[in-house]
């Protein structure tokens, strides 16, 4: 077809990929091989040039000297742009001039897609653009090595908390995201229309994993969007972000949940490590597998801590995010870790739901987890008794008739359960030491942003 030819692009061909860049090594040298991707690098050093291969795994070297090419080949390298989709069958040369031991010498280029002008590079360390101009090319962005990176890490991470999971007898479940009353209280929520009547966004599962253990599934989790209406602009803040929530039934306490957090990251950061290893190279970055059991401390020492560093907080004060910067400094000094569970929370500061303590009056059965200074999991013991539970909603200024259809199915044997919620884009910014959640973000909504 003219259109083809005049744009020099070949969309379909007879190659079938046979191999990802980051498996070309020397051990494959004489082999033939077939790669697709864009063009990441193009070095022009006259008779001879190079081209730096980028596909979903990583980057190869293509190699195309005059003198060794089909003529075509070398005629077409001279017109490739960057972020040109390509297809290169080759064959594997091994060499010491590169890290892999290896380069593919080209018998055959096809254009697949040629690429416009970029509006951003995609290339390490070219040039310096703010985030939020890399936001507003989210998807270009995206392709930039150390940005694919963290979402294949990010990946791993969930996977494998997710494996663990499974392997202990929890089952994935998916709750509404249209709810008629706010799980958690407040004004912090996304008011919608549903046709003649109000719905909102969903701030949590809360109530609807917990139905499920009354139901009767015992071990339940969910990975899945929330929504806060807050008009945060914070570098730790978003208003849609993923959650990680799991529900149990039949605990003897919030003992239990916590345990089961512990050994599930330690899982998850474990074949993490293993597992994303490339990806981690690309970022520089290495972390250490957290130990179990990690460290808990009441929230009244966590109060004295703050205070003794120049805060002036009671008891019944939240932990602001300069205290929680504080315990992350004070935490591996004092205790030799960075992932700590504050357990023990003021009934003042936690949810209606959340069991009071059997041990500590005024206080509650529940925990956030801390990593490197900032919250990444909220949890606890749920109330499982019914007119304990009323009394509770009417405490916090709730009407029970609004929450009927939650607290009702309490009246007939539900199990003592706790659970958690553990945020995975804050997560991914903890153990990759990125400054802004945005970045651990796929594609971030905050109240400045709607697209991409």
């Amino acid at each position: 077809m003219d259109f083809y030819k005049d744009t020099g692009t070949e969309p379909i061909g007879t190659e079938v990929r046979t191999h990802f860049s980051t498996e070309i090594n020397g051990e494959l040298a004489g082999k033939k091989v077939v790669l697709m991707g864009w063009t990441h690098i193009l070095r022009d050093k006259g008779r001879i040039k190079f081209l730096i291969l980028r596909d979903e795994r990583g980057t190869v070297q293509v190699t195309i000297p005059q003198k060794k090419v089909p003529a075509e080949v070398f005629k077409i390298s001279e017109t490739l742009k960057p972020e040109t989709a390509v297809a290169v069958t080759g064959t594997v040369v091994a060499t010491n001039q590169v890290e892999s031991g290896a380069e593919i010498i080209p018998e055959k280029i096809r254009i697949i897609n040629t690429a416009e002008r970029l509006p951003i590079d995609v290339v390490e360390g070219k040039t310096d653009i703010d985030l939020d101009t890399r936001l507003n090319y989210r998807i270009l962005d995206l392709r930039k090595p150390s940005t694919h990176a963290v979402f294949r890490i990010q990946y791993n991470l969930v996977r494998f908390a997710r494996a663990y999971l499974e392997s202990n007898d929890f089952i994935e479940i998916h709750t509404p995201k249209l709810v008629a009353e706010a799980t958690e209280g407040g004004a912090n929520l996304f008011e919608v229309k549903y046709f003649d009547r109000k719905a909102y966004l969903a701030q949590s599962p809360q109530f609807y994993k917990q139905l499920m253990l009354l139901a009767g599934f015992g071990r339940v989790y969910e990975i899945a969007p929330v929504f806060r209406a807050e008009k945060h602009n914070t570098r730790r803040h978003i208003n849609e972000y993923t959650s990680f929530d799991f529900e149990m039934a039949w605990i003897s306490g919030v003992e239990d949940v916590m345990a089961m957090e512990e050994r599930m990251l330690h899982h998850s950061f474990k074949m993490t490590k293993k597992h994303a290893a490339a990806e981690l190279e690309v970022l520089g970055v290495d972390f250490d597998v957290p130990k179990v059991p990690f460290k808990r401390i009441k929230y009244e020492k966590a109060i004295e801590l703050v205070n003794e560093a120049g805060k002036d907080l009671s008891i019944t004060d939240d932990l602001d995010p300069e205290c929680e910067r504080i315990l992350g400094e004070v935490f591996p000094e004092k205790y030799g870790t960075d992932m700590v569970f504050i357990t023990h929370y003021p009934l003042e500061l936690r949810p209606a739901y959340t069991m009071p303590s059997m041990t500590d009056e005024g206080m509650t059965e529940s925990f956030d987890l801390t990593y490197k200074g900032m919250e990444i999991t909220t949890g606890g013991q749920r109330i499982h008794l019914y007119d304990l539970l009323v009394e509770r909603f009417r405490a916090k200024c709730f009407n029970p008739d609004d929450f009927s259809f939650y607290l009702d199915p309490f009246k007939y044997g539900a199990p003592p359960h706790g659970g958690l919620g553990l945020g995975v884009e804050r997560m991914t910014m903890q153990l990759l030491g990125i400054e802004n959640i945005r970045e651990a973000t796929l594609l971030p909504r905050d109240r400045d942003r709607l697209t991409p």
